[in-house]
């Protein structure tokens, strides 16, 4: 598509560690955008939520409720965003002076079926956690599935959260703690970058960053129903 010229930009969606197509496109001089956050060095345009703090929120969170056996489900270590989540939890562990137990650190494919199996491999440990912190709304409902498969219950024996607010998680069962992520602000900011980019027009910033919120649900405390 770059040789042919068939196509005038490029989105490039969830870089990857070392990420050989934003290596490509800086090589050719090809106009592109980045959705996230990149190790790769250069100048291009990037639109990105802020992963590290996102990771922090979530954990301070379950933090404040007291818990000290904290696991983490973590997604794919090539994805960029992987390691963003993870020193953003482990900097929120750092900060409240508590051990992060590599025991308690899992990684998962971004799917509900391994987020179950990830699931199943902590709760199988002579001591399990009492909260379980995903990079990922659709590892979470596999995650909670999981839970209930050993008879525990979501919310009480064991707080589940998600990461990126998707559909449905506000419709799962019970309904997922989750952090937002801006996916259609992102997406949209990336084609009016890329827009501007091809007019040659002078944008405000080469990287534009949307700050995470925190979104309380019933998976990390079932009171809220009451």
């Amino acid at each position: 598509l770059i040789n042919s010229r068939r196509v005038d930009g490029i989105i490039i969606a969830q870089p990857r560690r070392r990420d050989e197509r934003i290596e490509l496109l800086l090589e050719k001089k090809f106009p592109f955008v980045v959705i996230g956050t990149t190790n790769v060095q250069g100048e291009f345009y990037s639109v990105a939520e802020n992963t590290v703090e996102g990771a922090q929120l979530i954990t301070e969170y379950v933090l404040q409720q007291g818990h000290e056996r904290i696991a983490l489900i973590n997604t794919p270590e090539n994805l960029f965003f992987s390691s963003e989540f993870l020193a953003g939890f482990r900097l929120a562990m750092q900060n409240a002076n508590k051990p992060i137990a590599e025991e308690f650190l899992e990684v998962s494919d971004i799917s509900q079926k391994d987020g179950y199996r990830a699931a199943q491999t902590l709760l199988s440990k002579p001591e399990t956690p009492t909260a379980i912190i995903t990079s990922d709304d659709m590892v979470a409902l596999g995650v909670m599935a999981a839970v209930q498969d050993q008879g525990l219950e979501v919310g009480s024996d064991v707080v589940v959260t998600g990461y990126g607010d998707i559909i449905l998680a506000e419709y799962a069962q019970p309904p997922l703690t989750t952090v937002n992520y801006p996916t259609y602000k992102l997406g949209q900011k990336a084609c009016e970058m890329l827009a501007s980019h091809l007019r040659g027009d002078n944008l405000e910033s080469e990287n534009v960053i949307f700050e995470p919120s925190l979104v309380i649900r019933q998976s990390s405390d079932l009171a809220l129903w009451l």
